[in-house]
């Protein structure tokens, strides 16, 4: 039992060294090309939007998710401890922005979909119970990031680290004989994605469901040394963010839920971006922040433009 713990905590510790994972690059001038149609909302029609919010008169609303959601190390840190999870993550800067009525962040660092779905996740301070337990009939909300941890980014940005450009960069082992373990994870891990929407749906079928995605984390040429990782891995790490953030695009839509696209709203605020500009932290953050993770800055630039979304796009129904 011991050592199945201690297995446990130190994959939750591992993921929120990189749960946004793929990351690396610098150059304070250049930037990441936007991905085609980042940033743009996946369903627009001329509907009302749902349940008419609002301000002053906002949804009940359930935040699910990872640490790229939870936000960790940003303060205040929020109960319980072993989550991770800032009170200024993206979920509560878009509850206040819409006045939610009723607010419940269950957001962890280091959750994968089956902690989403069906299982108590394992933490520092103890487990905590499924995240899907929060959503109820009467759910008017829920946001959802999730899926860096199912491919397992953060073991990938761990051994993809580099001091030197001497040493090979790690995408050649990643990609053999035609074959992308990355991608195939993506496939293989896409149908529980899937089922999560449709759980979440099940469970609240009047409920404005919104997969937000992940961000650019790193511009193509990297900014080796600033950042250790070899630019070939930088330009491949942030390509897997953008098949991930597709994926759950198709995925959210295929399900008449929604997807929120951060790319755009984050390019030019990579871990390379000089520090006042940046939204996630690098290696050695700057600002109070998990490496490789959202600071408050990022937390808050998210959080409000999901807010504006909310308002100003009808619902998908």
């Amino acid at each position: 039992m011991a050592t199945t713990r201690t297995t446990r905590i130190r994959r939750t510790a591992v993921a929120v060294l990189a749960t946004a994972s793929l990351v690396s690059a610098c150059g304070d001038t250049a930037r990441a090309p936007v991905p085609p149609g980042a940033g743009a909302p996946s369903v627009v029609t001329d509907e009302t939007p749902q349940g008419g919010w609002t301000p002053g008169n906002g949804p009940t609303y359930v935040a699910m998710g990872d640490s790229a959601a939870a936000a960790p190390l940003v303060p205040p840190q929020a109960q319980p401890a072993g989550c991770l999870r800032s009170t200024n993550d993206y979920p509560s800067v878009l509850a206040r922005h819409v006045e939610a009525s009723a607010f419940t962040d269950v957001t962890c660092s280091g959750a994968r979909t089956e902690h989403l779905a069906s299982r108590s996740q394992s933490t520092l301070t103890g487990d905590v119970p499924p995240q899907l337990d929060a959503v109820t009939a009467d759910t008017q909300l829920v946001t959802v990031t999730v899926g860096g941890n199912d491919v397992d980014l953060p073991t990938i940005a761990a051994n993809c680290r580099r001091t030197s450009l001497d040493v090979q960069p790690c995408m050649p082992d990643l990609v053999t004989d035609g074959v992308d373990t990355i991608s195939q994870a993506i496939d293989a891990d896409a149908d529980d994605w899937s089922d999560l929407v449709a759980a979440i749906r099940d469970k609240a079928p009047a409920a404005r469901v919104i997969v937000v995605g992940y961000g650019t984390y790193v511009r193509p040429e990297g900014c080796f040394p600033d950042e250790p990782i070899n630019p070939t891995d930088a330009a491949y790490f942030q390509a897997k963010i953008d098949e991930l953030d597709g994926r759950l695009r198709r995925i959210a839509e295929d399900a008449g839920a929604e997807f929120f696209d951060t790319r755009a709203l984050s390019v030019g605020h990579d871990i390379c971006a000089a520090p006042e500009d940046r939204y996630i932290e690098g290696f050695a953050p700057v600002r109070p922040a998990a490496p490789l993770h959202p600071n408050g800055a990022g937390t808050q630039a998210v959080g409000s433009a999901l807010a504006d979304y909310v308002f100003a796009v009808p619902a998908r129904r």
